[in-house]
């Protein structure tokens, strides 16, 4: 069974197909794609305008939770009662340089919750469980170079650069042990 996170203004919960037409705000706005991670993502940059392939895209993701490979969390804001993004959890040794799990981070949100207070609470809730739900070591996470409200609060959860610390070759990517 998948766990669910809560905070008071948070709740993450595995995606539902009852997700859908909320989650295509998301995926259907080009600026909060613009802090998409699609690296290693066969091509897809998550940008959905098409209801129907994004239907298939959220079967996929339901299909690799039921092998294990990844979960993706609807974000429900309690407050304003609407649905926020997505966060992605990938558990994987493929850029760790030492052998160790290394918790893949994705998080799509709503432009209006990108910012600072919300990107801050969404981390508090998701490092207090990641690494023993998850059973990894680090959590890796893109940040890009614009993407300054990311960067800040990585910074004060003590992310530092990934490409010093693993087997990572792309840039924007921060890591945290």
């Amino acid at each position: 069974m998948c766990p669910e996170f809560e905070n008071n203004d948070y709740i993450l919960r595995m995606v539902s197909q009852e997700d859908r037409l909320d989650l295509l705000k998301v995926y259907s706005d080009k600026e909060a794609v613009s802090f998409f991670n699609s690296d290693n993502c066969g091509g897809d940059d998550f940008y959905y305008t098409d209801y129907e392939k994004f239907l298939e895209c959220m079967k996929f993701w339901e299909s690799r939770y039921q092998v294990r490979d990844f979960v993706r969390f609807t974000i429900v804001d309690q407050k304003q009662k609407e649905i926020a993004g997505m966060v992605e959890i990938c558990p994987s040794y493929k850029y760790s340089a030492d052998g160790s799990k290394i918790g893949i981070l994705r998080i799509d949100l709503l432009p209006e919750y990108e910012n600072e207070k919300m990107l801050n609470e969404l981390l508090t809730l998701i490092l207090e469980h990641i690494y023993e739900d998850f059973e990894v070591q680090a959590v890796l996470i893109k940040a890009q170079e614009y993407a300054t409200a990311r960067r800040s609060i990585l910074k004060q959860f003590h992310f530092v650069a990934a490409m010093d610390e693993c087997n990572i070759s792309f840039r924007d990517y921060f890591i945290r042990f």
